[in-house]
């Protein structure tokens, strides 16, 4: 099977100028999973669909391969599903390379390790999901988030009342978010269902620490004490 990693790195980034390449810890942010992806056994290729100049350069650095320049129109905030189909439509097109496995990744999660991204394509291909995703467990209960309606009130979320068991967070299910790190679809879901996560989906639970999504100055604080403290492995070419 050919499996591909397609790693989003647009240049554009509201909260951080070139969020994707600003350094954490001494590296650019992109090269963490780049390193992770080329490092794990199940991906083939590792390609970056980016519409930046130097995103491109630091990512060939890092040893990823760099096709194209992504579209203008998928240049802005568009659906993550559109940026990995546009991949896998060239590299079948043009570079005639059939893809049975697109794992998408986010530079934003970047203590995903070889073993994630192989756990994940392991999962999938033994499984016969239609995806499987990698996840963190939450920690802030929906059971107990509130709105405020237009005169000011506050109601609960779920439109339940926080009273016996459901104000015990260990009498509640546990929850999973995605943490944005991976993605592991296969290809006919992924134009079928015009999805990254197909109707029959199975997780892949990362521990908190490494589910750190950056997506503003204050979590690259914090991504830098994770690595000072050695809380989180820097993955370094052999």
């Amino acid at each position: 099977m050919n499996v591909v990693g397609v790693v989003h790195a647009r240049g554009g980034s509201r909260r951080v100028p070139l969020k994707n390449i600003k350094e954490l810890a001494g590296k650019p942010l992109v090269a963490y999973i780049i390193q992770a992806a080329l490092a794990a056994e199940t991906i083939d290729r590792v390609v970056i669909s980016t519409d930046h100049p130097e995103i491109t350069k630091v990512s060939k650095a890092y040893g990823a391969e760099v096709p194209f320049v992504r579209p203008r129109e998928l240049a802005e905030d568009v659906p993550s599903e559109l940026v990995t189909q546009h991949m896998v439509g060239y590299l079948e097109k043009e570079e005639h390379y059939p893809v049975d496995i697109a794992v998408t990744f986010q530079p934003t999660t970047p203590f995903c390790l070889p073993e994630d991204i192989d756990g994940c394509v392991h999962e999938l291909i033994a499984s016969g999901a239609d995806s499987v995703i990698s996840v963190g467990e939450i920690t802030e209960r929906p059971e107990w988030m509130f709105y405020l309606d237009e005169s000011g009130y506050a109601h609960n979320f779920l439109g339940e009342k926080i009273e016996g068991d459901k104000g015990i967070s260990q009498e509640l299910p546990r929850l999973y978010i995605p943490n944005g790190g991976i993605y592991a679809t296969r290809r006919d879901v992924l134009f079928d269902q015009n999805a990254l996560i197909g109707e029959k989906t199975r997780l892949w639970v990362m521990p908190r620490e490494r589910s750190v999504d950056i997506d503003e100055p204050l979590d690259f604080l914090f991504a830098e004490f994770l690595i000072e403290q050695r809380l989180v492995t820097k993955i370094e070419p052999e």
